[in-house]
């Protein structure tokens, strides 16, 4: 028997031409380039929940071609939204050739009854308490149009990824997942509708042994920790980066500003081989901010940002801001003042979206109510791509207003000023360090 687990294709800095011409052609964009890609590790768990008597083959669309005439029992497709009209294109094909076809994903969890209509079978939700079920039921030929989770998964179960299915894949960062669940229940993200608002963690062990099996795959490979927030629970992060420390990694996850106020906690990141968080400011308007969470927690952080970066990034932690354009306070004066701030603060880098609504949040509910939802198709859910009618602008300033301010804050000057003062930051840290050694601390 033999199954094909693909991921579909995507869209780095979504779909414009202007964007992409950006991408490639930006010196600043480096890291983008060469980084910011690498497939996740729900195919490598499901891949891992699968017997071994089960030939497995691994298609990440963004860097190879699916083989359409390949003889296949069994097709697998993980999809976020804006992968989900390819994931149909790709499931049509196969099942024309009476293949088998299974989806899952986010997508598929939020929209099952859309799913549906594309798929033999559909996974809505997570998939360790479903897939050997699929499995054992595909092979007695009695394979069920729906499986469906009753209960959230015990990561402590979760088996070891097979992260060996990336040893021929040119991935320059590799992705590893140790808890799930976000408490903020922000209004324009889904991940705690589809995860849940506790924050549910592997064991630590369990954690280091996927690190030490990513490194035994891809030595020198930068890990990506894909946590929604993972420094959220202070006793567990300490405990798990204390055992990181010792492995010798360079790595990047993304967290709540709340870290900021644990001094401690960001040294024992920097130690453990944290070169940079990824951080959710989401807007610096203060009217954007309220609602943005249920308890207004991001709206009670904004007049600490600068103390609070300035915190982080003196630890030798880089921060990649993540910031949300089109809001409703947002006029086309945001993307200048957005840049002013990045700037100003000397994030490390940033990411400037436009706000999306994505199925299953309570933006998207709001628009849909107001008429605001452009009618357009979900590969255009990029982040970058515009589908929505802004209040305070068109769909097309505020598409270019997003370049307009990757353009300033991504400029050459830009980049040595960065580099300046990144510089000053490592021998500060590297003296601290010295006197702490120097006198036993």
């Amino acid at each position: 028997m033999k199954i094909a687990l693909i991921s579909p294709r995507t869209f780095r800095l979504g779909r414009s031409l202007e964007f992409q011409r950006f991408l490639q052609h930006s010196p600043e964009m480096e890291f983008y380039r060469q980084y910011w890609s690498g497939l996740g590790s729900g195919l490598l768990v499901i891949a891992a929940l699968t017997p071994s008597d089960i030939e497995i083959e691994l298609i990440d669309e963004d860097i190879e071609d699916i083989d359409f005439q390949r003889d296949y029992d069994l097709v697998g497709i993980t999809a976020v939204t804006q992968q989900a009209t390819r994931a149909y294109e790709i499931a049509r094909k196969f099942r024309e050739r009476k293949v088998k076809v299974v989806l899952g994903g986010i997508h598929t969890t939020v929209l099952p009854d859309e799913a549906r209509l594309h798929a033999d079978s559909i996974v809505v939700g997570e998939a360790e308490n479903l897939w050997p079920t699929l499995l054992d039921d595909f092979r007695q030929n009695r394979l069920r149009p729906l499986y469906t989770s009753r209960q959230e998964v015990d990561l402590k179960h979760s088996p070891l990824p097979r992260y060996d299915l990336l040893r021929d894949k040119p991935a320059k960062i590799v992705w590893v997942q140790g808890t799930r669940g976000c408490p903020h229940d922000c209004a324009f993200c889904c991940a705690s509708k589809v995860y849940g608002v506790k924050h549910r963690h592997k064991t630590v062990d369990q954690v280091i042994a996927e690190i030490k099996e990513v490194r035994r795959i891809k030595k020198h490979a930068l890990i990506g920790f894909a946590d929604d927030n993972l420094l959220c629970d202070k006793h567990y992060s300490r405990e798990l980066l204390e055992k990181v420390a010792g492995l010798g990694i360079r790595w990047i996850g993304q967290t709540d500003i709340s870290v900021a106020r644990d001094t401690s906690l960001l040294r024992l990141a920097k130690r453990s081989g944290c070169v940079a968080l990824l951080i959710g400011f989401e807007s610096i308007v203060p009217d954007n901010l309220k609602g943005l969470d249920s308890t207004d927690w991001k709206l009670k952080q904004l007049a600490n940002y600068a103390e609070y970066i300035k915190s982080i990034q003196n630890c030798g932690i880089g921060i990649i801001g993540l910031f949300i354009t089109g809001l409703d306070y947002d006029d086309n004066s945001i993307f200048d003042r957005l840049a002013d701030f990045i700037i100003d603060n000397h994030l490390l880098g940033a990411q400037i979206t436009a706000l999306t609504p994505f199925p299953h949040t309570r933006v998207r509910e709001d628009l849909l109510r107001e008429g605001r939802v452009l009618n357009t198709p979900w590969d255009n859910y990029t982040f970058y791509d515009v589908n929505i009618k802004p209040k305070g602008m068109t769909p097309e300033e505020l598409e270019q207003g997003i370049l307009h301010t990757f353009n300033r804050i991504y400029s050459s000057k830009v980049a040595l000023g960065k580099q300046r003062y990144f510089k000053n930051i490592a021998a500060k840290v590297h003296q601290t360090r010295v006197s702490r050694n120097n006198t036993g601390l």
